[in-house]
């Protein structure tokens, strides 16, 4: 482990004694992973989770783990039934600090991943350079066993208008790969008029969508060529009528759409995000959905008929501020379920709803925890389950995460008098 990451590990394992402390009081007869609930539909395979991504044949899945000794993040994997861990980036000489947001190449040998900059010097900067928010981050490449990581763009750290890598995708030909990024920290001044003064109000509104500053698609040319992985071509997309912010969440397997989270339309800010799905030769966009709530990790189905994505639609949810990191202290979202064109919304899960047993289960099994948000996940190719992370509010002010296998057909959790 990098010295860097070592100095931090004193005062984080201090704030997460107790969050620690209360999953290691489980019951005893279970073992501690994977943990198989099929009257719920749910295999937990493990903990401290924030990201994940199914490998091209189905055999694997990537997801980003915390070290709970420092809190940083490092990149495993794993076979869907929880079999087979292992670290890829644990041993790394560089990068040092968060090494998140995995994915997969289609010839499962090499996993490319955003990684914090080892000059980032604050926790608060650490905290902006997670896998959710990717602020002073870059691209890097490792082949899996291997033991060295390749550094695949240069973003300098700036902590005014910092860039970095969100959520890259490889396309199904492994001969693209797309990300997501800030390209200016200023939330009003580039969509304001700068020649004339707004008052406070017209400021606010101009804001709306912009609480993070213009963010920006990055599409490059990806080419691995003598065991050695290098861009070309970088290419920068803004196709939504407000580029407040993106995210590049799946890529068809005909390699001709994108399923992107961004901005929503009509000067909504940043709690109303929506789902939307751009043809990439057409350069046409489609919203998927068209709400005030925050729709969020969209990917499609093992066949491409449909969507998964985590909402917060039928919670009242209610975001008393989404600017920096304040979004985390109010999401709640669920897993659904709609036909590619947007249709037929079905709700898969009900972790938030007190009287069911899903709400139930994560408390006396999990966390017992005020609030839990369905995050990142992947269909698996069985077309019967998909891998999620089911994020939660732990002790301390600190998130947790589990990565679960659910079944897409549970049945609807039933009451059960809680």
């Amino acid at each position: 482990m990098g010295a860097m990451r070592t100095l931090a590990a004193v005062g984080a394992a201090l704030a997460l004694t107790i969050v620690v402390a209360a999953l290691d009081a489980a019951p005893a007869s279970q073992p501690r992973f994977p943990r198989i609930y099929r009257e719920l539909g749910i295999a937990l395979l493990d903990e401290w989770v924030t990201d994940v991504d199914l490998s091209a044949d189905g055999t694997r899945l990537a997801y980003a783990r915390r070290d709970p000794r420092d809190w940083y993040l490092d990149v495993w994997t794993t076979r869907p039934s929880g079999r087979e861990k292992a670290c890829i980036t644990c041993e790394l000489p560089t990068p040092t600090k968060h090494r998140g947001a995995p994915i997969w190449h289609p010839d499962g040998e090499w996993l490319f991943f955003s990684a914090e900059n080892d000059d980032v010097r604050t926790r608060k900067a650490d905290r902006m350079a997670e896998p959710a928010t990717a602020l002073n981050t870059n691209l890097w490449a490792v082949a899996v066993g291997g033991a060295r990581a390749f550094p695949l763009t240069t973003f300098a750290t700036d902590y005014k208008d910092p860039r970095g890598v969100l959520a890259p995708i490889v396309a199904p030909d492994g001969k693209q790969i797309a990300w997501a990024g800030p390209v200016d920290a200023d939330p009003v001044e580039n969509v304001a008029d700068k020649t004339v003064k707004p008052d406070q109000e017209s400021e606010e509104a101009n804001a709306k969508g912009y609480e993070w500053g213009r963010w920006a698609i990055y599409l490059a040319d990806l080419e691995i060529a003598d065991s050695t992985p290098t861009l070309r071509n970088i290419r920068v997309l803004a196709p939504a009528p407000h580029d407040g912010f993106y995210q590049v969440d799946d890529w068809s397997k005909d390699g001709r759409r994108l399923l992107i989270t961004a901005s929503p339309a009509g000067g909504m800010g940043l709690e109303s995000l929506d789902i939307y799905e751009y043809d990439l030769a057409a350069e046409r966009l489609r919203p998927l959905t068209q709400t005030a709530d925050w729709d969020h990790h969209a990917h499609y189905s093992a066949d491409g008929r449909q969507v998964v994505w985590s909402s917060s639609r039928d919670l009242n949810v209610k975001f008393r501020s989404v600017d920096g990191l304040n979004w985390r202290r109010d999401v709640r979202t669920e897993l659904w379920v709609m036909n590619r064109d947007g249709s037929e919304p079905r709700r898969l899960t009900f972790f938030n709803e007190r009287g069911h047993r899903d709400h139930a289960w994560f408390r006396s099994r999990v966390f017992r925890t005020p609030r839990v948000f369905v995050s990142d996940n992947a269909c698996l190719l069985d077309g019967t389950r998909v891998a999620a992370v089911l994020g939660y509010e732990a002790s301390a002010g600190q998130l947790g995460g589990v990565l679960a296998v659910l079944e897409l057909n549970r049945a609807a959790a039933a009451k059960n008098g809680e």
